[in-house]
Protein backbone atom coordinates (compact mmCIF):
# COMPACT_ATOMS: atom_id res chain seq x y z
CA UNK A 1 0.00 0.00 0.00
CA UNK A 2 1.47 3.22 -0.75
CA UNK A 3 1.13 6.37 1.03
CA UNK A 4 2.44 9.79 0.74
CA UNK A 5 4.51 11.75 3.17
CA UNK A 6 1.45 14.35 3.12
CA UNK A 7 -0.22 12.06 5.86
CA UNK A 8 2.48 12.36 8.65
CA UNK A 9 3.32 15.75 7.62
CA UNK A 10 0.05 16.50 8.09
CA UNK A 11 -0.26 15.45 11.26
CA UNK A 12 2.87 16.59 12.40
CA UNK A 13 1.19 19.81 11.41
CA UNK A 14 -1.80 19.58 13.33
CA UNK A 15 0.38 18.50 16.03
CA UNK A 16 2.54 21.37 16.15
CA UNK A 17 -0.99 23.79 16.23
CA UNK A 18 -2.45 21.68 19.13
CA UNK A 19 0.60 22.55 21.51
CA UNK A 20 0.40 25.97 21.00
CA UNK A 21 -3.38 26.50 20.28
CA UNK A 22 -3.19 28.59 23.51
CA UNK A 23 0.36 30.47 23.15
CA UNK A 24 1.16 31.11 19.58
CA UNK A 25 0.08 31.31 16.15
CA UNK A 26 1.55 28.32 14.08
CA UNK A 27 2.53 29.15 10.70
CA UNK A 28 3.72 27.50 7.64
CA UNK A 29 7.27 28.59 7.95
CA UNK A 30 6.97 27.34 11.55
CA UNK A 31 5.51 24.27 10.48
CA UNK A 32 8.32 24.00 7.65
CA UNK A 33 11.02 24.22 9.71
CA UNK A 34 9.70 21.79 12.37
CA UNK A 35 8.55 18.91 9.34
CA UNK A 36 11.61 19.81 7.37
CA UNK A 37 9.52 20.41 4.34
CA UNK A 38 9.13 23.32 1.89
CA UNK A 39 6.96 25.64 3.17
CA UNK A 40 5.01 25.47 -0.69
CA UNK A 41 4.37 21.75 0.32
CA UNK A 42 3.34 22.61 4.20
CA UNK A 43 0.61 25.47 2.14
CA UNK A 44 -0.44 22.79 -0.01
CA UNK A 45 -1.37 20.45 2.88
CA UNK A 46 -3.07 23.15 4.74
CA UNK A 47 -5.19 24.05 1.63
CA UNK A 48 -6.59 20.21 1.90
CA UNK A 49 -6.97 20.11 5.40
CA UNK A 50 -8.59 23.74 5.46
CA UNK A 51 -11.37 22.40 2.50
CA UNK A 52 -12.01 19.12 4.53
CA UNK A 53 -12.81 21.85 7.71
CA UNK A 54 -10.19 20.63 9.93
CA UNK A 55 -7.87 23.84 10.33
CA UNK A 56 -8.58 27.43 9.91
CA UNK A 57 -6.12 30.24 8.68
CA UNK A 58 -6.20 33.60 8.69
CA UNK A 59 -3.66 36.33 6.90
CA UNK A 60 -1.92 39.46 7.99
CA UNK A 61 -0.51 40.55 11.78
CA UNK A 62 -2.84 38.36 13.37
CA UNK A 63 -2.07 35.19 10.58
CA UNK A 64 -1.37 31.47 10.99
CA UNK A 65 -3.21 28.46 11.60
CA UNK A 66 -5.32 26.50 14.30
CA UNK A 67 -7.55 24.03 14.17
CA UNK A 68 -10.92 24.31 13.24
CA UNK A 69 -12.25 21.64 15.48
CA UNK A 70 -11.62 20.36 19.09
CA UNK A 71 -8.63 17.49 18.97
CA UNK A 72 -10.84 15.01 20.42
CA UNK A 73 -12.91 14.96 17.13
CA UNK A 74 -9.97 14.93 14.72
CA UNK A 75 -9.24 11.63 14.27
CA UNK A 76 -6.34 10.19 11.81
CA UNK A 77 -8.64 8.90 9.08
CA UNK A 78 -10.16 12.46 9.03
CA UNK A 79 -6.35 13.19 8.26
CA UNK A 80 -5.57 10.74 5.87
CA UNK A 81 -8.67 10.98 4.01
CA UNK A 82 -8.37 15.11 3.80
CA UNK A 83 -4.65 14.48 1.99
CA UNK A 84 -5.01 11.02 0.55
CA UNK A 85 -7.16 9.32 -1.77
CA UNK A 86 -9.00 6.59 -0.57
CA UNK A 87 -9.54 5.58 -3.96
CA UNK A 88 -8.60 1.29 -3.49
CA UNK A 89 -7.54 1.55 -7.16
CA UNK A 90 -5.06 4.15 -6.42
CA UNK A 91 -4.03 2.91 -3.07
CA UNK A 92 -3.13 -0.73 -4.80
CA UNK A 93 -1.69 -0.42 -7.67
CA UNK A 94 -2.26 -3.69 -10.59
CA UNK A 95 -0.59 -4.35 -13.26
CA UNK A 96 -2.52 -5.32 -16.34
CA UNK A 97 -3.15 -9.44 -16.57
CA UNK A 98 -3.00 -11.40 -19.97
CA UNK A 99 -6.57 -11.96 -20.89
CA UNK A 100 -5.57 -15.20 -22.26
CA UNK A 101 -4.29 -16.51 -19.03
CA UNK A 102 -6.92 -17.52 -16.57
CA UNK A 103 -4.57 -16.10 -13.65
CA UNK A 104 -3.90 -12.56 -15.64
CA UNK A 105 -7.93 -12.34 -16.21
CA UNK A 106 -9.04 -12.93 -12.86
CA UNK A 107 -6.09 -10.91 -10.42
CA UNK A 108 -8.07 -8.15 -10.23
CA UNK A 109 -11.37 -9.24 -9.22
CA UNK A 110 -9.49 -11.77 -7.23
CA UNK A 111 -7.46 -9.77 -4.83
CA UNK A 112 -9.81 -6.90 -4.82
CA UNK A 113 -12.59 -7.63 -2.01
CA UNK A 114 -9.36 -8.27 -0.19
CA UNK A 115 -7.78 -5.03 -0.12
CA UNK A 116 -11.14 -3.51 0.00
CA UNK A 117 -11.17 -5.31 3.69
CA UNK A 118 -7.41 -4.03 4.24
CA UNK A 119 -8.72 -0.83 3.41
CA UNK A 120 -11.87 -0.93 5.70
CA UNK A 121 -9.85 -2.30 8.80
CA UNK A 122 -6.71 0.64 8.26
CA UNK A 123 -9.65 3.04 8.30
CA UNK A 124 -11.37 1.79 11.66
CA UNK A 125 -7.99 1.01 13.52
CA UNK A 126 -6.96 5.58 11.69
CA UNK A 127 -10.91 6.36 13.22
CA UNK A 128 -9.74 5.10 16.92
CA UNK A 129 -6.42 7.49 16.97
CA UNK A 130 -7.49 11.23 17.65
CA UNK A 131 -5.42 14.27 17.53
CA UNK A 132 -6.25 14.20 21.14
CA UNK A 133 -4.80 11.20 21.93
CA UNK A 134 -1.65 11.78 20.00
CA UNK A 135 -0.85 14.81 21.56
CA UNK A 136 -1.13 13.12 24.94
CA UNK A 137 1.02 10.56 23.98
CA UNK A 138 3.77 13.18 22.40
CA UNK A 139 3.61 15.38 25.60
CA UNK A 140 4.13 11.78 27.56
CA UNK A 141 7.29 11.35 25.48
CA UNK A 142 8.85 14.61 25.21
CA UNK A 143 8.22 15.71 28.88
CA UNK A 144 12.41 15.22 29.96
CA UNK A 145 13.36 15.79 26.41
CA UNK A 146 14.67 18.69 24.43
CA UNK A 147 15.02 19.33 21.25
CA UNK A 148 14.71 21.79 18.18
CA UNK A 149 11.17 22.16 17.95
CA UNK A 150 9.65 25.45 17.97
CA UNK A 151 8.73 24.91 21.70
CA UNK A 152 8.90 27.44 24.64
Amino acid sequence: MRVSKKFPIAVHSLLIMARFENTDKATSAMIAQSTGSNPVIIRNIFIALKKNGLIESATGKNGGVRLAKAKKDISLWDVYSAVETDDIDEIFKFHEGSGSCAVGKNIYQLMLPHMDTALGAMRDQLRKVTLDTLTGELLTMIENQTGNCPDK
